[in-house]
């Protein structure tokens, strides 16, 4: 097998430290297994990916929330 490096922020080399303790797994590992489930994602997403991405701009926080209301959220009551 061949190697390489890649450069990754400091911030995902935490996040991939984090969840190599909680998958037990080596570093190497751990970026194969995420690599492998984000692949089997990718291939099983049926829609538009662009379109998904570009209605992001107009998301906003909206503080806590409660799953419940999830209509009131949505469409905006007026009453």
């Amino acid at each position: 097998m061949k190697y390489t490096t890649i450069r990754v922020s400091v911030e995902d080399k935490r996040k991939l430290e984090r969840l190599s303790k909680k998958l037990g797994k080596s570093l190497a590992d751990t970026l194969r297994f995420a690599i492998e489930v984000a692949e089997r994602e990718v291939e099983e997403f049926k829609g538009e990916l662009d379109k998904v991405l570009s209605t992001l701009k107009y998301a906003k926080d909206v503080g806590r929330t409660n799953a419940e209301k999830v209509d009131e959220y949505l469409y905006v009551r007026s009453d």
